[in-house]
């Protein structure tokens, strides 16, 4: 934008909402020669006003006013270009060369892109128009090749209003924002936090960004007709790279805020289950069961250049639609969701059956291996080429057995089990266990690094232990496969100095030859895995540990531009008044780190759902010292919703109180496993995890079996987490359905 030639001067901007910015700006009319007696006083200036709205287009809102006692005349120019490149050819050279048309006509201008490539082809338009807010002053528009040109006429003390409307043509349909349909009201429904700022504005930012990364279009397109019960949603994965479906980090950033609601959730295991891979593709690294990694809408992927209009390379997705799956029933209580993705699931762990080894050191593993040449060649948690290094930074070779995939399928195993047990399928269920019992005791052997006291990353093609020290071995704690007696040593090892940054565990140690605090997986600090690991530190009852990396967390978002955790930060060490820095390609914001933020505060407080028993179990609170009170409002678990008011105690812990129940709801207090942290179990505990080991019927099964307190046929040793107020729920006589 110019104004008579030359661009205006930025004076302030800021936004008031997520698709809002208001900005002005300020031209100097006096230029030197203002004199105090006037007219043309030294700072008589033009001010320039604007709202713009973004969505499915642009919405510019301007307001000029002349503030001098002088009329003013003038040309502002708006130019208007576009050259259509995907979001992967950013800083590189196109690799779709497409017909660009630019015309105009009634005062608007109109690019329209045309792209083919054999008998594919990629159509986008966007047209500009100016439109004049009527009785505001004269003003003219004309079109050219290069963009809008204004004449404006604004009388002294006055102000000429007008609109700059920038409409997109995507599939056929033209777009323009079209607003935030019921925020109002979703502000005053939605999980309150009542604490001081440097929590709740994290948490009010996240709960924001998670709102405003919903993806309306592609809801549109796939979930056009949701009827599974409740509202459906979908989440692009973060902006501006990862606009489009991420099938694991859907399911990610659904699970871990599904305290906040569970729109995301259901929404990510419906697209997952309907574009479930039924033939053998290995364009796409598709086959039968395995489930979708990638959809994007831009060109390369529209004319075949990319295979990620539906690319299928991840190991991770299926386990985790399994167990977003139990997660989701956990909140909701809702068994027909367990009724429709049932299929969708059995065939998912039946496709990770397929990539097991047979024989050698990586047997009964499940390996990858990338077959589609414009795939990723590591299909793990850690999915970037060149992620999976050995110890002297050489590249591992594929198949490659990672460490925190086979816990991902051991979890799913387990909650597969627990879904079949409540839809009464109890024979498969025990299979289930019975498989997942074998990786158990497998998995140790396999990657445990006798002279680290540490897991090793992966196995490489020739069975040979990757025995890199990175965060994987973190996720192993969350999912239970971890052998208690070694928990500890998992955790110290996470919290050590060479991956302990301050802010949160580095991907990759510090002490290792490849590693680089700028490298996205060889040394950032990634927020959604490490909420990942205070949730494996709160299963193990490792408070110390937890109380470190949740408080750093916590720091580490507050300390971040307008509490915005982004996607990654770098794996700098922390230092006194200086904040973390983000690292250089970061989303911001990101999907799953805003739902690391919304799960932090979940496990902290210990919060424990099973909604099929009508109980929220909440499991040894803790506050930090900054935080001597917190509220948490409109908890909904099932039909209920419950608020909940938790105190600092001098050692950390925390009490807690109901203050309102609004619905049936059943909220105890519960303790985690002892065997791995410092404070044994209370005589309750006991009781109830006694308890909810012999307490009969279905739902009480099904929640022992999320647990992992039924993996094997003997009766687990102490209680574990959460006992997730099934026991409490038998005791407060809880009369669910078995």
């Amino acid at each position: 934008m110019t104004v008579d030639g030359s661009p205006p001067a930025l004076v302030s901007a800021s936004l008031p909402e997520a698709e809002i910015l208001v900005a002005r700006y300020r031209v100097d009319l006096a230029k030197g020669k203002g004199r105090p007696e006037g007219p043309r006083l030294p700072e008589d200036s033009l001010e320039l006003a604007v709202e713009r709205t973004v969505g499915g287009g642009l919405r510019d809102r301007w307001a000029v006013t002349n503030h001098t006692a002088l009329d003013w005349a003038g040309t502002v120019f708006f130019a208007v270009d576009a050259d259509f490149a995907d979001i992967a050819e950013l800083g590189r050279e196109l690799q779709q060369r497409g017909r660009l048309d630019a015309q105009t006509r009634g005062g608007a201008i109109e690019l329209r892109y045309l792209g083919r490539r054999g008998d594919r082809s990629f159509e986008r338009a966007v047209r500009v128009r100016a439109v004049a807010e009527p009785g505001t002053g004269a003003m003219e528009v004309d079109a050219l090749d290069s963009g809008l040109e204004l004449q404006l006429a604004v009388p002294a003390r006055a102000t000429v209003r007008f609109t700059i409307v920038a409409a997109s043509l995507v599939d056929g349909r033209w777009r323009t924002p079209n607003g935030s349909k019921g925020r109002a009201r979703w502000r005053a429904d939605r999980v309150q936090v009542e604490a001081p700022d440097r929590i709740r504005l994290p948490f009010e930012r996240a709960l924001e960004d998670l709102r405003a990364l919903r993806n309306e279009d592609l809801e549109a397109d796939l979930i056009p007709e949701w009827s599974g019960g409740g509202e459906a949603s979908l989440l692009n994965a973060g902006v501006p790279s990862f606009t489009g479906f991420f099938g694991r980090d859907g399911l990610a950033a659904g699970w871990q805020s599904a305290m906040a609601g569970t729109a995301a959730l259901r929404g990510a295991l419906e697209v997952l289950a309907s574009t479930q891979a039924s033939a053998d593709d290995p364009w796409r690294d598709a086959e039968p069961g395995k489930m979708l990694h990638e959809l994007r809408r831009g060109p390369l992927a529209m004319l075949g250049l990319s295979p990620r209009d539906a690319y299928y390379g991840a190991q991770t997705t299926p386990a985790m639609f399994v167990v977003a799956l139990s997660e989701l029933w956990h909140w909701t209580g809702d068994d027909a969701v367990l009724r429709r993705f049932r299929d969708a699931a059995l065939r998912a762990l039946d496709w990770a059956d397929e990539t097991v080894q047979h024989g050698g050191p990586a047997d009964g593993l499940i390996t990858y291996r990338k077959r589609a040449p414009a795939g990723l060649r590591n299909q793990g948690w850690k999915d970037s080429d060149e992620a999976i290094r050995h110890a002297d930074g050489s590249i591992a070779e594929p198949p490659i057995a990672t460490v925190e995939e086979q816990a991902f399928h051991f979890l799913a195993l387990e909650r597969m089990s627990e879904i079949l047990i409540a839809l009464g399928e109890d024979a498969r269920a025990d299979e289930m266990l019975r498989r997942a019992a074998e990786l158990k005791a497998r998995w140790h052997d396999a990657f445990w690094l006798p002279r680290e006291g540490y897991y090793a990353l992966a196995l490489d093609s020739d069975g040979r232990q990757v025995a890199s020290i990175t965060s994987n071995p973190g996720h192993a704690l969350a999912c239970g496969i971890v052998p208690e007696e070694h928990a500890a040593e998992v955790a110290d090892r996470l919290l050590s100095p060479a991956l302990f940054s301050g802010w949160g565990v580095r991907t990759l140690a510090e002490d290792h030859p490849s590693y680089n605090p700028f490298a996205y997986h060889l040394g950032a600090v990634w927020p959604g895995e490490n909420a990942t690991f205070t949730l494996g530190f709160r299963r193990y009852g490792l408070d110390e540990h937890l109380d470190r990396l949740v408080g750093a967390f916590l720091e580490s978002a507050a300390a971040s531009p307008k509490a915005r955790l982004p996607e990654a930060i770098t794996g700098h060490r922390r230092e006194p008044q200086v904040a973390p820095s983000p690292y250089p390609y970061a989303c911001a914001p990101q999907a799953w780190s805003s739902s690391a933020v919304i799960q932090s505060v979940q496990v902290l407080l210990g919060l424990s759902p099973f909604a099929p028993l009508r109980v929220l179990a909440v499991v040894r609170p803790r506050l930090p010292a900054w935080i001597p009170e917190l509220r948490l409002r409109n908890v909904r678990v099932g039909r209920a919703a419950v608020d909940l008011e938790f105190r600092r105690r001098d050692d950390g812990s925390a009490s807690f109180r109901v203050l309102r129940t609004d619905g049936t709801l059943h909220v105890v207090a519960a303790g985690p496993p002892a065997t791995a942290g410092a404070k044994a179990p209370s005589w309750l505990e006991s009781i109830e995890g006694a308890v909810l080991q012999r307490a009969p019927g279905r739902l009480v099964r099904s929640a022992r079996v999320a647990l992992g307190l039924q993996l094997e046929s003997k009766p687990a040793k102490r209680p574990t987490i959460a006992r997730v107020g099934a026991a409490a729920g038998a005791r407060a006589g809880a009369g669910a359905p078995d």
